[in-house]
């Protein structure tokens, strides 16, 4: 069982995919095998009360066994709510936000040269960093610029 931001419940439903990190970094898969409908307050021992509500999501690993004989320990899961797949994506820190709205992703030539090509982004993946892109002339294999690179 893990607790869910409430406001984020609406996004996850039972089957959607979980990747489990157990202690030691190790992973492994999951499914999310049903999601809370009440959003409760956690308790707070210090006497004010500054947590967001949230609800109950349970999950099943795939493989029990790859669990071990953790019982309530520390985890951290991600769950996938929406794929797509052959998409074209960039990282997260190479959008640039335009001055009179949109996204553009500034892409660096073999001879140096650099431009910006507007973009429109897709799905994000959190734990990766990325984003699709879509409505583009950015094509497989271009060299886009990364913030701070």
């Amino acid at each position: 069982m893990l607790n869910l931001d409430a406001t984020e419940q609406a996004e996850v439903k039972a089957g959607d995919q979980v990747v489990i990190t157990l202690p030691g970094n190790k992973t492994t898969p999951g499914t999310v095998s049903s999601v809370g409908t009440v959003a409760t307050v956690p308790s707070n021992s210090g006497g004010s009360n500054n947590s967001a509500p949230t609800v109950e999501v349970d999950v099943t690993p795939t493989d029990p066994a790859a669990t071990g004989s953790l019982d309530q320990a520390p985890v951290q899961v991600s769950i996938t709510t929406a794929g797509v797949s052959a998409a074209l994506v960039v990282p997260v820190a190479a959008l640039l936000s335009l001055a009179g709205g949109g996204y553009a992703v500034e892409t660096a030539g073999a001879d140096g040269s650099r431009k910006l090509v507007a973009v429109t982004p897709g799905l994000f993946d959190d734990a990766d960093g990325l984003v699709q892109v879509t409505d583009t002339t950015l094509l497989p294999g271009d060299r886009v610029v990364v913030a701070g690179s």
